[in-house]
């Protein structure tokens, strides 16, 4: 971490933010290629320890910790990735059509938060493109997050919905461990706000059927206990559903954690990630739970830059968690660090 800290950091930070993220998916996907390369990072990040070892809708993990998509929108390093001691690693979001997602620029920093704000549009390969790209073995559990093609040209309209993402599961089941639908994209402005009439969502689930791996929904953030409980119950309706997660809130909320003045964080499109999200959707986690209880597992992401912060979030009733916005400040050895705090406060626990 020092290493990348002191010398990475500074070189990427001169660079634009999406610049910089191409570089290191590059970084990753060439490294991923080599057998000494993979070894040597699995040598260097992995860390160990049975405390740690977990399961996800009966997938086994060996920590709770994963890497969240939209580092790797499309597949393209997942074999170097899986070396760096996540338990898992999600890719996406994937469409059933390529898009190129919203103008750019569309990634920024707020160093002072070690946030970022993302407004990426959901830029992707398309369902066939990544399948093939999929093929191979891996270290850890893969999931695939699935969310609607993005194009303005085609706003989400009913059954041209539904058959979407129906394309694109049909296309990448088999190729994940789990499959996770985003049905709240923040920066798909024609499509976010779709699954707020609540019967659509238990439309879509009755036109897939099922899934032959654990399915996760992935949620607009809301604390309406109200809300949450239709979502519950609808789930309940559909067997192949195994759990939760949470996804960013669209825009600037009120109540974000900031030290960046706001006026200049407004000016930029997009939705807050990181560190200032993290309240704000640890209190949405405990709402769910009280709901969900048991019977479904859940994913966190949203702040987990420390091994306080993966913690938390597991006492308030989440299964795993996931990071990204962390490895921009602080490198792939954050991982390391966190499942080692994260041990020792599991064992005191």
């Amino acid at each position: 971490m020092r290493v990348y800290e002191t010398a990475l950091r500074p070189l990427l930070f001169r660079l634009d933010a999406e610049r910089a993220h191409e570089l290191a998916l590059r970084g990753a996907a060439l490294g991923g290629r080599s057998e000494v390369v993979r070894r040597a990072a699995a040598r260097a990040f992995t860390y160990r320890h049975p405390a740690l070892e977990t399961s996800l809708a009966g997938i086994p993990l060996a920590n709770p910790l994963g890497l969240a998509a939209g580092f790797d929108k499309n597949g393209r390093a997942v074999r170097m990735l899986g070396t760096l001691g996540f338990g898992h690693v999600e890719i996406g979001s994937v469409s059933a059509d390529p898009s190129d997602g919203n103008p750019k620029p569309r990634l920024f920093r707020i160093p002072d938060d070690e946030g970022i704000v993302v407004a990426y549009g959901v830029p992707n390969d398309g369902a066939r493109a990544v399948y093939e790209r999929l093929d191979g073995p891996r270290r850890v559990p893969l999931g695939v997050n699935l969310v609607k093609t993005n194009d303005p040209a085609r706003p989400a309209n009913g059954p041209e919905v539904y058959e979407d993402y129906a394309a694109s599961l049909a296309r990448l089941q088999d190729r994940a461990d789990y499959v996770a639908l985003n049905l709240s994209c923040p920066n798909s402005a024609a499509d976010k706000d779709f699954f707020d009439e609540l019967p659509r969502l238990d439309a879509l689930l009755t036109r897939l059927g099922g899934c032959r791996v654990p399915l996760f929904l992935k949620l607009k953030p809301t604390r309406d206990a109200g809300v949450l409980r239709e979502i519950v119950a609808i789930a309940d309706g559909h067997p192949f559903v195994s759990g939760f997660a949470i996804n960013l809130p669209a825009g600037k909320p009120a109540d974000l954690s900031l030290r960046s003045p706001r006026a200049s964080l407004e000016r930029l499109p997009g939705a807050v990630g990181g560190p200032p999200v993290e309240a704000y959707v640890n209190a949405i986690l405990a709402t769910l739970k009280g709901i969900a209880g048991d019977r479904y597992a859940l994913m966190a992401a949203g702040g987990v830059s420390s091994a306080d912060a993966a913690y938390r979030k597991l006492q308030l009733g989440a299964t795993v968690v996931q990071l990204y916005s962390g490895l921009v400040y602080h490198g792939p050895g954050l991982v390391k660090r966190i499942l080692a705090g994260l041990a020792e406060r599991l064992e005191r626990a």
